[in-house]
């Protein structure tokens, strides 16, 4: 979920922060621990002699790279709980407004409509990440969503993760049908891209599900990052690209994503 308020100041604003620094953080802790994958195993024995000493080197280096996930994590947690946040979010992130058509969806309320929610196996160049390799993702970064759900992507850069999609629904949570209106769904984005501290956010074309979709750049520890977010009356999501470069490339990715990951009936 990407707000459950629409108010400039309000729970939302402080749920976008605390949204944006965890997205940061968790793609850092995925970027060390996959990068350190084969230096944890430390050196490969060659003969019998040296297996029980390259054991001792792989155990000492898996609690060092361990060591770092937790000063990673804590500092992300710390940020969360004593970061006070930054001017009314209309100040903080002025969004760069593109021409947008506004679907119906976004002025009235949920619409009665057979929807399945799930992530796409691959989507253009991003293919899901499944099974122990996604189970260990999950382990390692913080933040799991409380009502929505997580999915991790490869992608066409040499990371181990190119994309982080979350989305959360009012089948998963009922409060996102409190806030449909136009002026709601825009704080809602603005809300969240201040709290991420995000820059150049731009508005983008939100594709046939209607609502709104906006694209911004988020400094990271491994790097420039690029985050998308979209909302309408049903349902709310964002994706951080690790791999693009172009917010309008990274649009046309997020609408990808969007559509891939709902289907109406």
């Amino acid at each position: 979920m990407i707000m459950s308020s629409a108010a400039p100041g309000s729970r939302s604003f402080a749920d976008g922060q605390a949204l944006g620094i965890l997205l940061i953080v968790a793609v850092a802790l995925v970027a060390v621990w996959v990068g350190t994958r084969s230096w944890r195993r430390g050196p490969v024995p060659t003969g019998a002699d040296d297996a029980e000493q390259a054991g001792a080197v792989a155990v000492r280096r898996g609690n060092i790279v361990r060591g770092v996930l937790l000063l990673i994590a804590a500092a992300g947690l710390i940020w969360v709980f004593t970061y006070k946040g930054d001017p009314p979010a209309a100040e903080a992130a002025p969004v760069a407004q593109e021409p947008v058509g506004q679907s119906p969806s976004a002025t009235t309320g949920p619409a009665k409509v057979e929807r399945v929610i799930d992530a796409a196996p691959r989507v253009g160049e991003y293919r899901l990440h499944t099974g122990a390799e996604a189970a260990e993702y999950q382990r390692v970064v913080p933040g799991k969503p409380e009502t929505g759900k997580r999915w991790f992507y490869d992608g066409p850069g040499e990371g181990p993760i190119g994309a982080l999609l979350q989305i959360s629904t009012v089948e998963w949570d009922a409060e996102l049908a409190e806030a449909t209106s136009p002026e709601a769904l825009s704080d809602e984005l603005r809300n969240f891209f201040a709290g991420a501290r995000a820059t150049q956010v731009t508005d983008f074309e939100a594709g046939p599900w209607g609502g709104r979709l906006s694209c911004g750049f988020v400094a990271a520890d491994i790097g420039r990052q690029i985050v998308c977010a979209w909302a309408d009356s049903t349902t709310r999501g964002q994706i951080g690209l690790t791999d693009e470069d172009s917010l309008a490339k990274a649009a046309e990715v997020a609408l990808q994503f969007r559509s891939a990951s709902e289907k109406r009936t």
